[in-house]
């Protein structure tokens, strides 16, 4: 998918699932996968909250992951965020 065409939103989930990937070191994770399903941790949190935070320019608690019911919760939540930017 094009980075160009795709919708902030899509940007949002990319990022986010891309991250997660990277930092957890497992993958490819599902939008439905809860974050301690795959055994994150709080210093993961933290870790995916500033990359996907610093990758779109936002600010991110680490309690905004630790308290979404998936990652489509988590990205949903940082979508708004987005895009105010």
């Amino acid at each position: 998918m094009s980075t160009e065409s795709a919708s902030p939103a899509e940007h949002v989930v990319d990022v986010v699932l891309s991250v997660v990937a990277e930092v957890t070191g497992a993958g490819p994770h599902r939008l439905t996968d809860s974050f301690y399903d795959f055994g994150g941790t709080s210093l993961d949190a933290i870790r995916i909250c500033l990359r996907v935070g610093r990758e779109l320019g936002v600010d991110i608690p680490p309690e905004t992951l630790l308290d979404s019911e998936d990652l489509a919760d988590f990205a949903s939540a940082v979508a708004p965020a987005g895009d105010a930017r």
